[in-house]
């Protein structure tokens, strides 16, 4: 048998103090690393968001004036309209100039009208309905511009235009860069 010993059944206050401050430290990593991979996941979704609206745009638009029955022209105004791009010449082109309106006409017969709005909050519409999500994307750039060397020749028609995420809130998941989106159409019932 044992002499008469004093057992200890309990915990000293520096054994408690020393517990709690392993799980405090645990605890801040584990909340650090859940809260990043939440703002990695929700930065994804942002970027996703604006490229799905982008990409919807420049589809839509890209294929409604390669495909286009008749090509109305361009116009900065919305109201006349020139057919021709002005004329670039080796070994001096000329500048690209951009427009805010082209106008084409689909093989069902309803003109299409595609402005891009060069203030101040852009946008991107067809017949006055934006094409982008305006409630989670901004345009902060847009433009049509026109290549053509010849009149003779298919006007090449470039489409451009920078999205961002709308940052309502301040958060770093809305603070990422601009997204370019921009591509050339060939118009392939040019003048037929």
């Amino acid at each position: 048998m044992m002499p008469n010993s004093k057992l200890s059944h309990g915990f000293t206050l520096v054994e408690l103090l020393a517990s709690v401050i392993v799980l405090i430290a645990v605890g801040s990593v584990v909340a650090g690393i859940v809260t990043s991979s939440l703002r990695g996941a929700k930065k994804t979704t942002v970027i996703e968001d604006i490229r799905q609206n982008g990409n919807y745009t420049l589809a839509q638009i890209a294929k409604n004036i390669e495909y286009a029955k008749d090509f109305n022209g361009f116009s900065d105004d919305g109201t006349s309209y020139a057919t021709n791009c002005p004329a670039s010449f080796a070994p001096t082109p000329t500048p690209v100039v951009n427009f805010n309106f082209i106008k084409v006409t689909p093989f069902d017969g309803n003109p299409i009208v595609y402005n891009c709005t060069s203030v101040s909050p852009f946008t991107i519409t067809a017949n006055g309905v934006s094409l982008i999500n305006t409630n989670s994307v901004a345009m902060i750039e847009c433009a049509f511009a026109c290549r053509q060397n010849a009149s003779t020749d298919v006007p090449i028609v470039k489409v451009s235009f920078k999205l961002k995420p709308k940052n309502t809130s301040g958060l770093v998941e809305y603070s990422t860069p601009p997204i370019l989106f921009e591509t050339s159409v060939t118009i392939r019932n040019y003048r037929k």
